[in-house]
């Protein structure tokens, strides 16, 4: 069936102030089958494997067709170089005309057909000058590409067909100007990377935020940003790290994933200690090199953000069917793919203010997307540990250590109480 999805941009603001950073506008799975699924609260992925691609007659900026092809290629083995993922591709062969702005839309058409077999199940344009990102309705001098799964079997959760469109007009060699911007090739192939990650299912996801919100972003720091951070930050590398690995692990498990790595579960709650609170970004640190190799998840992940939530504004489209209506996946987070050692968790809020907030195309979790907005830390902690026994007279710094074996998921004592919130409602309770 034709999926009612979302695509997913990567996007330079050419008006920024602070150097090196290309905000994208598009760490978990990026869908989640809802409650008309056979099984409901599941993220989607392919059961292809390996996952056929066709590429693109035409060249991209300054690279030729055989360097473009040579750049996805080396994308896809960056995450299929993941020792505990299995999840495989294969170059199937080449599209059978050239994609340009002239044949965009009968191409978009004849892909979105999705009772068409004979159609690749995956497509990769280059876009040589960004005329195809233009007529698609994107500023050419902004998007650097999009990438969206279009079909998909819904009951069962899987990716039946899907693109990306490369913008070549960052890496067409012309001088940075107000109306031009550039980005290096290795930059560019990160750019790949990135949206290979949301073809196959991952969302993005924020660690270390404070490499985007600082003036300050200390080299480990930089090292622990994960590849799908919604902002491609200057000296970014562009192979999955710590956070990426797990998180195509948990998607596409080799046999040793679940051995090797162990995994912490749990709720985010308010102060009264059970009522659930969705949309936190939740992070693991391990102690012996908490910025570097850190994973994180965001609360609530697998529960609807529309129909079913009873946060849900009166006007929200009802169609959107993504995410499970099981209460009890409210507050939870699951952090797997963790090396056997001592952590603490911390939960804070997603990136919410200026034009880079982490919403919409940027999103980081379902609420941010659907809604527009990210919510704030509700109660006294900016930044809320997890605490055992929690008191509402600890610090804000108060913390413990969860002890993670390989084979083990940990969920006992794991629940993050928000210290300073206010009091639940009771269901018929009219709020402020």
């Amino acid at each position: 069936m034709n999926m009612r999805i979302k695509a997913i941009c990567l996007v330079i603001f050419l008006s920024l102030s602070t150097a090196g950073i290309v905000p994208v506008q598009a760490g978990g799975p990026l869908y989640v089958t809802g409650p008309d699924s056979s099984h409901p609260g599941q993220p989607y992925r392919w059961s292809l494997n390996p996952i056929p691609y066709y590429t693109d007659l035409g060249s991209l900026g300054n690279q030729s067709n055989a360097q473009a092809n040579d750049l996805i290629s080396e994308a896809f083995q960056a995450w299929e170089g993941v020792n505990t993922a299995n999840i495989r591709f294969q170059n199937a062969g080449q599209l059978s005309y050239d994609v340009t702005a002239n044949n965009i839309f009968s191409f978009q058409n004849t892909l979105r057909n999705c009772g068409n077999t004979s159609q690749p199940a995956n497509a990769i344009v280059y876009d040589v000058d960004g005329g195809v990102i233009e007529a698609l309705g994107m500023d050419k001098n902004s998007t650097l590409g999009i990438s969206e799964a279009i079909c998909s079997n819904d009951d069962a959760g899987f990716y039946a067909r899907g693109w990306v469109v490369m913008n070549g007009r960052f890496i067409d060699g012309t001088p940075d100007s107000y109306s031009h911007a550039s980005v290096s090739i290795e930059e560019f192939k990160g750019v790949f990377v990135h949206e290979i990650g949301h073809l196959i299912g991952l969302d993005h996801a924020q660690i270390n935020l404070n490499c985007l919100t600082e003036s300050s972003c200390p080299a480990e720091d930089l090292a622990g940003v994960p590849l799908m951070f919604p902002i491609l930050l200057e000296g970014a590398g562009s192979v999955p790290i710590t956070d990426d690995i797990a998180a195509v692990s948990a998607l596409y498990p080799a046999l040793n994933f679940s051995s090797t790595t162990g995994r912490i579960q749990g709720r985010v709650v308010f102060s009264d200690g059970s009522t659930p609170a969705q949309g936190y970004n939740v992070i693991a640190r391990p102690i012996g090199d908490p910025r570097k190799k850190a994973v994180s998840c965001v609360s609530g992940f697998l529960f609807t953000a529309s129909a079913g939530n009873d946060l849900a504004p009166a006007w929200y489209d009802e169609e959107i069917f993504f995410g499970s209506q099981d209460p009890a996946l409210i507050g939870f987070y699951d952090i797997p793919g963790l090396p056997p050692g001592d952590y603490t968790i911390e939960v804070e809020a997603i990136y919410n203010t200026g034009e880079m907030a982490f919403i919409e195309g940027s999103a980081v979790g379902p609420i941010g997307y659907y809604f527009g907005f990210q919510y704030k830390m509700p109660g006294t902690c900016s930044l809320q540990y997890l605490n055992y026994p929690s008191s509402p007279s600890d610090s804000c710094s108060a913390k413990s250590v969860v002890t993670v074996g390989a084979g083990v998921t940990v969920n006992t004592n794991t629940d993050v109480i928000l210290l300073g919130t206010p009091p639940r409602y009771d269901a018929w309770e009219d709020g402020p």
